[in-house]
């Protein structure tokens, strides 16, 4: 079987300045509108990925503005990439929809599909609304009832993490509900997630999570408050040898 290699980039948010660039006032991410920031950290982004003769990507949620989206998926259309998105809390079904779908979607309204690629099952779903919700936790339940190995492209962790933000109510509201379907099965899930910008690797019972650190800037994992990490970005690199696998995260920095 081939082996299939792909980019899992994510958290661009695109034309949103974050206030504060070392400290985060309070428990939460402000942004400045401010057009084309991080657009230079995306095209580096991309162009590592091109250099390294890759070529399907997959993005993992929040472009950034709504004035922003189109643009982004210009500046995509500039390589000669296989593009799959999903999105985030910072993104409008509407919005996207509108330059890219995956064509019928499982839920009416919410950007959420499966594939099927030899052992493996990818399937990729929409915590636009910080939720996954009661339509897509059914579908998720129905997708894998029989599935050995699955793959699941979430923007939001389900896994808990021991960092500031996961406290600070920017956690999915039913990934409780969502941590309890997946455990129930009798499937090997790897669930990738972006969201709180940041490396992070776990394992709970029978689920794998990965968080993909994000273009825009990171948040410092072990910290007494908030506090950003403006100078590193990246992206991961997903290696899938039928229902295996293997997995880095590339960070970059602006020299």
């Amino acid at each position: 079987m081939t082996k299939t290699t792909i980019a899992h980039f994510t958290d661009t948010h695109l034309g949103q300045k974050l206030v504060m660039n070392s400290e985060i006032a309070g428990d939460k991410m402000r942004y400045d509108n401010v057009p084309k920031e991080h657009e230079d950290r995306l095209r580096l982004v991309l162009d590592d990925i091109a250099r390294k003769s890759i070529s399907n990507i997959l993005f993992g949620g929040d472009i950034g503005t709504a004035q922003s989206v189109q643009g982004f998926f210009e500046l995509l259309k500039e390589y000669d990439f296989t593009v799959t998105v999903i999105l985030g809390n910072h993104d409008d079904y509407r919005n996207v929809t509108q330059y890219w779908t995956a064509g019928d979607n499982a839920v009416d309204g919410k950007l959420c599909f499966s594939r099927t690629d030899g052992h493996l099952k990818h399937i990729f779903l929409d915590t636009s609304d910080n939720v996954l919700g009661d339509g897509q936790r059914a579908w998720l339940a129905r997708e894998l009832d029989g599935i050995r190995n699955a793959v699941l492209f979430v923007h939001h962790p389900i896994l808990a993490l021991d960092t500031p933000v996961d406290r600070t109510g920017a956690a999915l509201r039913d990934r409780d509900e969502i941590r309890s379907l997946l455990i129930g099965t009798d499937c090997e899930i790897s669930v990738f997630s972006g969201h709180y910008h940041m490396i992070d690797e776990t394992r709970e019972a029978n689920i794998r999570q990965f968080v993909t650190p994000a273009v825009s800037y990171q948040i410092v994992k072990q910290s007494d408050e908030l506090r950003a990490d403006t100078g590193t970005f990246g992206y991961r690199i997903l290696e899938i040898d039928g229902a295996e696998i293997e997995t880095h995260a590339v960070l970059l920095s602006r020299a």
